[in-house]
Formats: C-alpha cells, sequence, structure tokens
C-alpha cells in the first residue's frame, strides 16, 4: 500500500463519517432524551406555571430550543425574572446532554391569563450576534 492509497482512504474515511453525522448518526444528539431532560428540568421549577420547551435538532433546519411558557409573576419585570431563572436551568439541562451543538434558544414567556405581556428570551438575554440568543450566549450570561 503507498502513501497515495493511505491519503484516497484516509479521505473516504472521513468522507464517510461527515455524511454520517449529517444523517443523525455517529455526533448527533438523542433528541427525545434531549426534550425529556428540558422539559422536566423546568416543569420542576416553580416558576413554571404552563408550556413546553420543544428541543429540534436537524441538518437542515438546524438546533432550537423553543416554545411559549407561562411564568410565574404578574408584571414584566416578574416574568423577566422568572424567564432568567428558566434559561439558567435550560442551559444547564442542555450543555449537560451529551453530542449537544450550540442551538439558538427561542423561549417566550408570559404571565398567566395576560398573553400581551411577553417576554422573549432576547429581551433577557441579548444575542451576541444575529436575531437569537444561542446557547453559547446563555453559557456566558450565566457563567456557566
Amino acid at each position: 500500500m503507498t502513501g497515495r492509497d493511505i491519503g484516497r482512504r484516509g479521505a473516504l474515511v472521513g468522507i464517510i463519517a461527515s455524511l454520517l453525522a449529517a444523517c443523525g448518526v455517529g455526533g448527533r444528539s438523542d433528541v427525545d432524551a434531549v426534550q425529556d431532560a428540558l422539559r422536566a428540568a423546568v416543569q420542576e421549577l416553580p416558576e413554571h406555571l404552563g408550556g413546553a420547551v420543544q428541543f429540534q435538532d436537524s441538518s437542515t433546519a438546524g438546533t432550537t430550543l423553543s416554545g411559549v411558557l407561562v411564568l410565574a409573576g404578574e408584571d414584566r419585570e416578574q416574568i423577566e425574572q422568572s424567564l432568567l431563572t428558566v434559561l439558567e436551568t435550560v442551559t444547564r439541562t442542555y450543555l449537560a446532554q451529551p453530542d449537544v451543538r450550540t442551538a439558538y434558544v427561542r423561549l417566550e414567556a408570559h404571565p398567566d391569563g395576560d398573553r400581551s405581556t411577553r417576554v422573549t428570551t432576547a429581551d433577557v438575554v441579548p444575542p451576541a450576534s444575529g436575531a437569537n440568543p444561542t446557547t453559547d450566549d446563555l453559557a456566558t450570561h450565566f457563567s456557566l
């Protein structure tokens, strides 16, 4: 076997690994396990009154944490504080999962019975770039 043959085999292995990763094999997170962990962690918080965190990890649509939550609080300031607690919990839980990628975080929260008082992730943790904060932005914000 020549050095050229070894180089070709190495390139082929790299291509196959890339294709497998793009298809969700070897390197993508377990979507159901991550979503279950996120939901359980958020539902245990006293700030959580309703709604759920959704997790999507797709090679075409990207990786996102999203959802509309009903949180404890009566005004915008209280909802912001509740959302910060939720975001820290979501970030800690997410980062503890195996094979997760940086994800956009698009959570929205409002008090029970008042959908007009809407607070988003970007309202409480501005993104480093782009329109939406990422899990990296949140990890930095919470010093994780």
